[in-house]
């Protein structure tokens, strides 16, 4: 775990792994620094390039990450499972929030009883107000990740990164998971093994008018001639 207050981000699965993928890249950067960082000269951007040679976008770290970017989680790619975002909830968003919300009550115990007035006191309604934009930063990060929990995808690594990513749009900081993701409910991808999951039957009506696709998904059975 990366923590410090009022950012924290936290790896689940392959943190080892990511340490050392960070590290090959420092060049002499403290390494809570470079992870935290979002844009240019962070991990996050750093992995993307390393990974999106060509015309291939393949970053198997992923980052998700609330909307001021006081929070995240990383994922790592080759140890994805169909209950990993909920885990990421229960384990870690969940917990932080309660955390978060009791430090918060206690603020305002320590408000009321010191008073009205002096320099302690403002001090403290500066800090219950970073604290409850925290608090609601939070709150919207975890809508977003049940959002995308509650689709109950089980990740196929044979669709690729790319498309594996899409449905967490949302809560990547990277253009190109919205652009797939509005390409998956288009109907591009309709080989994939998530747009199976996400629309079943548009995906079977596509199976009988394109062969490839009703191969791809094991339904022969429904291609047309």
């Amino acid at each position: 775990m990366i923590n410090q207050a009022p950012y924290s981000s936290t790896i689940i699965k392959g943190g080892a792994l990511l340490e050392r993928e960070a590290c090959k890249i420092l060049d002499g950067q403290e390494l809570r620094d470079y992870f935290r960082r979002p844009a240019g000269g962070g991990f996050w951007m750093d992995h993307v390039k390393r990974c999106s040679k060509s015309r291939r976008k393949a970053p198997i770290y992923w980052h998700l990450r609330s909307a001021r970017g006081n929070y995240g989680l990383w994922l790592y790619y080759h140890r994805l499972d169909k209950d990993i975002l909920f885990k990421a909830l229960v384990n870690y968003v969940e917990p932080r929030i309660r955390l978060e919300e009791d430090r918060l009550k206690t603020l305002r115990s320590r408000k009321e009883a010191a008073g009205s007035s002096g320099r302690d006191v403002r001090q403290m309604e500066k800090d219950m107000d970073r604290r409850e934009q925290f608090v609601s930063e939070l709150r919207d990060f975890e809508e977003k990740l049940r959002r995308a929990a509650d689709l109950h995808l089980d990740f196929d690594l044979n669709d690729g990164v790319i498309l594996n990513i899409a449905p967490l749009w949302e809560l990547v900081p990277w253009k190109e998971p919205k652009k797939y993701w509005d390409e998956l409910e288009e109907g591009k991808y309709d080989w994939s093994r998530m747009a199976f999951q996400l629309w079943p039957e548009r995906v079977k009506e596509a199976c009988k008018k394109d062969r490839s696709i009703a191969i791809a998904h094991g339904l022969i059975n429904e291609a047309g001639p």
